[in-house]
This record gives C-alpha cells, sequence and structure tokens, in this order.
C-alpha cells in the first residue's frame, strides 16, 4: 500500500501501518534532487506471480492469467531479465523463490527462500537481510533483486492494521536506511511494492486499495532527471520495464506497453539527448509489437493502428528536430499520450469477448437444462433403467459420437455437433416415453400443493440464476441468496394442510398446534439464516457491510484472553448434540468398539482443537515461552482421530446393538439390518413375549451414520477455517438441521402417496443449493480473489511443500466448506421424513402412516424404490449446481 510508505506529519494517531517508514519522507526532504516517492499503480489482477510478470516483461496480465499464481512455471516471453543476460549482465537474487520458478537459471547467484507459508511472517525477510550486505560488497553484478515477504504476509495472517505490521514495517524502515549507507556513487536505489492491500489484508482483485502501491528512487550521489511541467503523482507499474532498460542500456523486452518514467532515471538536464534516445527506442518497440501482434491476426482494428503508426512516424520526425530541453518537454509529453493510446487499446481490445456466441451457447444450456428437467421431473426412473438395459443407449451413443466425428473432420465443428445431438437424443428419448411421461404427471397432479410448490421453487431458481446478469446482485448475491431462500421456506407456511377436521374456527388455521410448531422452526431457520450475514467477508464494492476481523486476532493482539469461550461454548454443541441424538435413539448403546470410537474420539478431538486455538492466539513472544513444541501437533492429532473414525463408521456403519436370549447374532454379515428387522418381526410374531430380542437404533440405522459423517466433516472443516468462523460453522449445522426438519414435515403434509416417501421434489432441493450459498458467504467467504483463505494450508502443516497439491487441497476444502458439507448430507433429505413419521405419525395421512410405521427400514423393504429416489435426488442437486455454476460464469462474462 502507498500508505505504508507515505509518512504524514499531521497525523498524530496514527493506525499501525501508518507513519511507521519515515525514511523515504526524510530522503525526499533532504535530498528532493535525489529522491523520489511515487504512487505505484499495478494492471489487475494484482497476485503475486501476475504482477512479477508484469514488472518483468512490461506485458499486462489477465484474470485467466491469475490461475498460474498456484503453480507458477517458467515464463518463456521476453522479459527484462533475459535481455540483461544476452547483454552480458549479471543479477543477483534473493527471496521469495516464485522468481526461481518464473525465471530459472537466470541469475548468476540466487538465495530463494519458500514462500508460500504466510504464516511465516520473518524467514524470508531474515534471508534477505543476511545475503543483502555481503553480495553488495561483491564485483560482478549490475542488479540485486531482494525480494521481502513479511508484510505481505502479516496482511495475509493478521491484517494491516495490526502490532505485527507495525513491526514488520519497521524492520523495513530500519533495513533501508542501513542499505542507504551503504551505497556507493554508481549504484540506484529501487524500492517497489508489487501490489496493494485491502483492509482484510488480502490482494488479488482490481480495487484501489489492492491496485495502488509505492516506488521509491534513490541516487545517492547523481541527481535524478527534473520533472517535465507538473510532478507527476504516480506511475504505472508496467512503466519500470523500459525504465530499468534505459537506466542500465538493455533493450527493451519485445511485449512491453509500459513507458520511460524519466523523473527516475539519474541523469541530469543536460541528458536529455540521451533521454531522447531512450524514448525514441521505447515508442519504436511498442509500434513493433502492436505491428507484429496485429500482422498474426490480432483484433486491432485498421483504422487504429494505421492512426497509431502515422502518431509513431510523426514522433520519430519531431526526434530528430528538437533543439532544447523545453521542447523535449514537450516530446515527453507526446511520448506518454501515444503510449498510452496504445495501451488503452490493448487493454480494450484483451477483454473482448465473442457476445454473440455467448449468448447462443447461455441459450443452448438453459434448452438442454429444459429438457434434462423434463426428464426428471416428468418421465418414471424405471425407464431410465430400461433404456440403459437395452442397445438403445450403446446405439444412441454409437450416432452421437459418429455424428459429432464427421462433422469435425469436414466442418471443423466438433463442440456444437455433438451438444446439438445431445440435446436432440434427450428430446427423442422425451417423445418415445410420452405416454409414461403423461401417466406419471396424472399421478403427481393428484398433489396440488407439491406441484405449487415446485412450480414456485423453479421462479425463485431462476430469479437467483438470472440475476447473475446484474453487477449489483453479483456483489450483493449473499444478501438476496438470503432473501430468496427465506422467501422459499416462508411459503411453505401457506402450503400447509391441516389433517385433522374441527369445528369451524376464525384462527383455527393459524393456531393448530403442528401448525404452530412448524412456523417456530421458520422463525428459528430465518433467524439462523440472518445472523450467518455477521460473518460475511465483505467485498470492496460493499461499502455499507463490516467484515468480521480476518485474523483470530484483534488489533490490540489481545484476544487470546477471550479466543477459548467462543469456541468452547459454540464448537462442543455439536458433537453433545450428536452424542445426545445416538444415544436417545440407542445407536450408542453399544460397549464395541467402533461405538466406543465413534463415542469418545469425536469429543477428544473437540477438546484438542479448543487447546489449539487458544494457544495459536498467544502473542508469538508468550507463545514461544508457554509452548516448546510444534504447535501443529494438535492439529495433526486432531486429523489422525478423525480419520480414525471415520474408518470405524466405514467399516461398521449399522449403529445398532442387539440382545438376544437365545441366538447370538452372526457377525460379518453384509445384509444386517435387513437381517435384524425379519428377527425382530418373527419375534413379535411369537406368542408370549419369550424369546423376544430388542434391537436398539434400529430406526435410525442410516440416519445416524450420516450424522456422524457430519459431525465428522464439521470438526475437521472447522480446523482448516479457525475459531472465529466456528460460530457460523456451527450456526450452518443448525440452519441445515432445520432445513431438514422443515422439508421433511412440509413433505409429510402434503404428499398422498406412501412412494412419495422417497420423492425428494423441486422446493426441497433448491432450497438446499441455495442454502449453501448462503453459508458459503456465511462462514467468510465470497467469490473474489481477496476472498480466499490461505490459511487453510497451514493447519497442521509445516508450511514447506514440495509441490501444490496439499496445501491446494486445503484451500479448496476451507472455501467450498458448505458446498462439501451439503454435498456429502443430501441423502438426508431421502431419509429424514421416515426419521420425523416415526416421531410424529400425526404429520402424515393414515395410510402412508401404515406404510412407513418402521421408520427407515421403509428404506429396505423399498429398497429398488429408494434408489431411484436417491438417484433422482443426486440428478436434480446437480443440475441446480452446474446451472449456478455455468451461468454465473456466462451471464457475469456477457455483462462484462
Amino acid at each position: 500500500m502507498y500508505d505504508f510508505a507515505n509518512f504524514d506529519v499531521n497525523n498524530k494517531q496514527p493506525l499501525p501501518y501508518q507513519n511507521k517508514m519515515p525514511i523515504f519522507m526524510d530522503l525526499v526532504k533532504s535530498k528532493p534532487r535525489n529522491a523520489k516517492l511515487l504512487k505505484f499503480i499495478a494492471d489487475p489482477p494484482t497476485t503475486t506471480m501476475q504482477r512479477l510478470k508484469g514488472l518483468t516483461t512490461g506485458s499486462l496480465p489477465t484474470f485467466i492469467d491469475a490461475g498460474s499464481n498456484f503453480a507458477s512455471s517458467e515464463i518463456a516471453e521476453d522479459n527484462f531479465l533475459d535481455q540483461l543476460n544476452r547483454s552480458g549482465r549479471s543479477v543477483v537474487f534473493m527471496g521469495d523463490d516464485t522468481w526461481t520458478s518464473l525465471y530459472p537459471n537466470r541469475f548468476k547467484r540466487e538465495y530463494p527462500y519458500p514462500s508460500f507459508n504466510v504464516w511465516d511472517l520473518d524467514t524470508v525477510d531474515q534471508g534477505v537481510v543476511k545475503h543483502m550486505e555481503p553480495e553488495l560488497k561483491k564485483k560482478g553484478w549490475d542488479l540485486i533483486i531482494g525480494h521481502f515477504l513479511g508484510v505481505d504476509h502479516c496482511g495475509h495472517r493478521f491484517g494491516p492494521e495490526h502490532p505485527e505490521m507495525s513491526r514488520k514495517l519497521r524492520e523495513m524502515d530500519d533495513f533501508i536506511r542501513n542499505l542507504v549507507g551503504m551505497l556507493d556513487d554508481e549504484t540506484t536505489l529501487i524500492v517497489i511494492g508489487d501490489h496493494g492491500m485491502t483492509a482484510n489484508g488480502n490482494h488479488g482483485g482490481d480495487s484501489a486499495a489492492e491496485v495502488t502501491a509505492a516506488i521509491f528512487v534513490y541516487s545517492p550521489h547523481s541527481e535524478l532527471f527534473p520533472a517535465s511541467g507538473e510532478p507527476v503523482p504516480q506511475v504505472m507499474q508496467v512503466d519500470l520495464v523500459p525504465t530499468l532498460s534505459s537506466i542500465l542500456s538493455v533493450p527493451i523486452p519485445f511485449s512491453n506497453l509500459g513507458t520511460v518514467i524519466t523523473e527516475v532515471l539519474p541523469r541530469v538536464e543536460s541528458d536529455w539527448p540521451a533521454l531522447l534516445i531512450d524514448l525514441v527506442n521505447n515508442a519504436n518497440q511498442v509500434n513493433q509489437y502492436i505491428t507484429k501482434y496485429h500482422s498474426y491476426g490480432g483484433q486491432f482494428s485498421d483504422e487504429l493502428v494505421a492512426r497509431l503508426s502515422r502518431e509513431h512516424m510523426e514522433l520519430v520526425v519531431k526526434a530528430t528536430k528538437l533543439k532544447n530541453l523545453a521542447g523535449f518537454h514537450e516530446f515527453v509529453a507526446d511520448v506518454r499520450r501515444y503510449l498510452g493510446s496504445v495501451k488503452l487499446m490493448c487493454e480494450e481490445v484483451w477483454v473482448q469477448f465473442d457476445l454473440a456466441s455467448m449468448v447462443l451457447g447461455c441459450f443452448a444450456t438453459l434448452a438442454a437444462s429444459f429438457a434434462v428437467f423434463i426428464v426428471i421431473s416428468a418421465i418414471p426412473v424405471q425407464e431410465f433403467i430400461d433404456f440403459a438395459s437395452t442397445k438403445k443407449l450403446s446405439l444412441a451413443l454409437f450416432v452421437s459420437v459418429a455424428t459429432s466425428v464427421i462433422s469435425w473432420l469436414f466442418l471443423g465443428a466438433f463442440l456444437e455437433f455433438s451438444c446439438f445431438m445431445s440435446l436432440f437424443l434427450i428430446v427423442v428419448f422425451i417423445f418415445i416415453n410420452r405416454h409414461e411421461a403423461n401417466n406419471h404427471l396424472k399421478a403427481i397432479k393428484q398433489s396440488k400443493s407439491l406441484i405449487d410448490l415446485n412450480i414456485l421453487s423453479a421462479i425463485v431458481l431462476l430469479i437467483s440464476l438470472f440475476g447473475l446478469g446484474s453487477d449489483n446482485f453479483v456483489v450483493e448475491e449473499g444478501f438476496a441468496v438470503s432473501i430468496l431462500t427465506a422467501a422459499l421456506i416462508a411459503s411453505l407456511f401457506f402450503f400447509w394442510v391441516e389433517r385433522k377436521q374441527k369445528p369451524a374456527h376464525l384462527f383455527y388455521g393459524l393456531l393448530s398446534y403442528q401448525k404452530l410448531a412448524f412456523t417456530a422452526f421458520i422463525a428459528a431457520f430465518f433467524a439462523l439464516v440472518w445472523s450467518l450475514a455477521l460473518y460475511w467477508q465483505c467485498r470492496e464494492e460493499q461499502s455499507w457491510c463490516q467484515s468480521l476481523p480476518s485474523t483470530d486476532l484483534n488489533k490490540n493482539g489481545k484476544l487470546y484472553q477471550q479466543v477459548a469461550f467462543t469456541p468452547l461454548i459454540f464448537h462442543t454443541f455439536p458433537v453433545l448434540a450428536n452424542w445426545y441424538w445416538l444415544k436417545k435413539n440407542g445407536n450408542l448403546v453399544s460397549n464395541e468398539l467402533t461405538s466406543q470410537f465413534i463415542t469418545y474420539l469425536p469429543i477428544l478431538t473437540t477438546v484438542l482443537s479448543i487447546m489449539y486455538w487458544v494457544l495459536e492466539s498467544l502473542p508469538a513472544h508468550l507463545l514461544k515461552k508457554t509452548v516448546q513444541w510444534d504447535l501443529q501437533i494438535l492439529p495433526q492429532i486432531c486429523f489422525l482421530l478423525i480419520l480414525i473414525s471415520f474408518l470405524c463408521l466405514l467399516y461398521d456403519p449399522l449403529l445398532v446393538h442387539v440382545v438376544h436370549p437365545r441366538e447370538q447374532v452372526p457377525e460379518g454379515r453384509a445384509d444386517l439390518v435387513p437381517y435384524l428387522f425379519h428377527q425382530v418381526k418373527s419375534a413379535l410374531n411369537r406368542n408370549g413375549k419369550k424369546g423376544v430380542c430388542a434391537v436398539y437404533g434400529l430406526s435410525t440405522a442410516f440416519s445416524s451414520a450420516a450424522s456422524v459423517v457430519g459431525l465428522l466433516l464439521y470438526q475437521l472443516l472447522s480446523l482448516l477455517q479457525g475459531s472465529k468462523v466456528v460460530p457460523a460453522l456451527v450456526i450452518t449445522l443448525i440452519a441445515l438441521m432445520l432445513l431438514i426438519i422443515i422439508a421433511s414435515v412440509s413433505r409429510l403434509n402434503t404428499i398422498v402417496l406412501p412412494g412419495q416417501l422417497v420423492y425428494v421434489p423441486w422446493f426441497a432441493v433448491v432450497s438446499w443449493a441455495l442454502l449453501s450459498v448462503v453459508c458459503f458467504y456465511g462462514t467468510g467467504h465470497n467469490a473474489t480473489f481477496p476472498g480466499i483463505q490461505w490459511q487453510a494450508a497451514f493447519v497442521g502443516t509445516s508450511g514447506q511443500f514440495s509441490s501444490n497439491f496439499l496445501p491446494g487441497l486445503l484451500i479448496i476444502a476451507s472455501t467450498f466448506s458448505s458446498q462439501i458439507l451439503f454435498g456429502v448430507l443430501l441423502p438426508l433429505l431421502l431419509v429424514a421424513p421416515l426419521t420425523v413419521l416415526s416421531i410424529n405419525g400425526g404429520l402424515a395421512r393414515q395410510d402412508v402412516k401404515e406404510k412407513a410405521a418402521n421408520g427407515e427400514m421403509f428404506i429396505y423393504e423399498k429398497s429398488s424404490l429408494t434408489e431411484q429416489g436417491l438417484f433422482m435426488l443426486c440428478v436434480k442437486y446437480i443440475l441446480v449446481l452446474f446451472l449456478r455454476v455455468y451461468l454465473k460464469n456466462s451471464l457475469e462474462t456477457v455483462v462484462v
């Protein structure tokens, strides 16, 4: 940030990142002709790899390049370092190892240090300080690059308003002050920031705080060239490349679009003829680049390229006629206008898209999605099974592939014809099964409330999808989707069907016990959804929004005094609630090892994770005195306990316990639940009570395993996201369970056929998908680069990685924690109505209640129907997610 380097004497109460580096202003005031401090503006994206590319090539990176930030590969594009090597110059490097990934074998001597561990504030900086002075004293170098990371990492971990930021900035001030004293007469010092920083300490986007950095130039014994007219308040980062080329007298890289910054060159006024040559070379290089680019099929306008070529020729002619300094200053302004026009032309062209094809693609996707929607909603699953079991499927695939290949060979359009043929085959499938679809729809029409709810959910889904075409909706997506989710759930109140007939009463429809309880659940769901807004990580565009602090430490660094309390209250709730539920239903009454592990290991994991957060929140000096061992051992133990619990559940997923007085229950049976079910039925059919076995947990045999998986996932994700997100994750879990209850009660209230118990309607699927989006924002994430929570990569790890697989996996798990949680627990939408019905049979029709009297054993009794229902549920959910992801990217790009 420029504010890090600027010193404001009028600021009597500076923030931790303000007025901590007075060295720059001291030199500017004491030696105004030898020192310059300017704003240094980056071209987005402001991720490190893209900034280094811009600082060495002078070209404009794009947001598509941002993916390379996580797996930096060698830059083959012409760059400043290669020009130095070709000219026989020597470069020495120390610091961020991203440089050696981008430019291997370019340095005479190099001292790289791992850069990925953003929790490490000192290792890289100490390495640069260690090697800088010895290298300055050595001979045979032309350029020394030192890349510090402490301030950047401090921003990622703590944010700019933390005492650690003050410490790192003061360290930088001391280092630069000492470095200035070591410079000889022929050395120029250039201090730059490659990007800015948001209020939360992140970067990657295009906000003013992220693109604004600083550049400081100091020449001890040679004055800098005076400004032409008014002083330049800011320069672009791509301007650094031609400026360094001018200072070191090497050719400018081919694809450079920057302009020589004459005001920071160590030249006196009488050297303007030499600077004139540098400016002409700069203009020639840019003109050559756009001409070559245009000749190879670039998208530049012929008229615009011709006009810029004429301006270039005029500049070259004008340069031959310059006679004095005043004319040179005028020439500098002309060159800057010309190069600015070229850069603007490139920026406009490189962000253009084929809108016609994109819009056509969106409509094709919607048409295909609508066809899939019809298939899912109208055609019985059995028809899919019959279709797949015959040669029809193979024939359809052969026709689709063959047609696509032929179109590719003769028309060069494989993708278009492949999509067209797939859509055509879906339509054919619908036409063939039109009679079955008609009969299926007639059966569904018996439940009018369910049809109305599905129509309403489709409308809400479409609003959430097409709203993505609006910039305002994208910025406020968390708020907008929260409203849509709440509205969809609220609508369930108006579709309530009273099962028992009572005497007419004006307020009976509103005051019945079941409806009041249902209303209370909806109200609690509303409260939870809106409470998640407290944990939003606001975007820069949301001026009204106030983010949760980006770190577990507050501005005074003393949150460790409170940090144990909040996780203790919230973090223990899921494990205790899960333990109580499973104990109540008899799923954990067994003394077997699996049951004991699943009972106590999650409790131990909870205790260790709280201990880890408390110790982690201690200030660095206090932590070193308190903990003499590696703190990351605690989360590693937690990960191990979670893995053991999961393996135990995988080995014995049926949490049931049998007490049989006469015969031993055989172990190792794959069909244990059906076996127990038949044993219970046969025992109950005997006369008397002699020989009756007792089975605990049978009615929740399926949902109990899912609840344990959800608990283990919660514990894993809470470790990755940190203690400050624990309350939000707990709220997410409670909201998820409330939605399951609300959807189950509503389904039981509206279904008319027992087979509908395993049919999950669209309103439940859409609500589930929308709530996952709400919880994505509610757990401190947003759809921007600065919204990525990098700290997840360092939980339980050393921070030193040989590859990006593990840190990438941890960051993905943290970022998409809500989507992972909702995806894994999706089957509960199908199972839960049976569990709810076993608790309160009065919610459904009598015939439905009788058919499902055995609770979740209905799943076994109707196994084929259940498999079909689960398949359709997964297809529906995947379709909704696909539409959100695809249309989100497509519509946002079309709007841009």
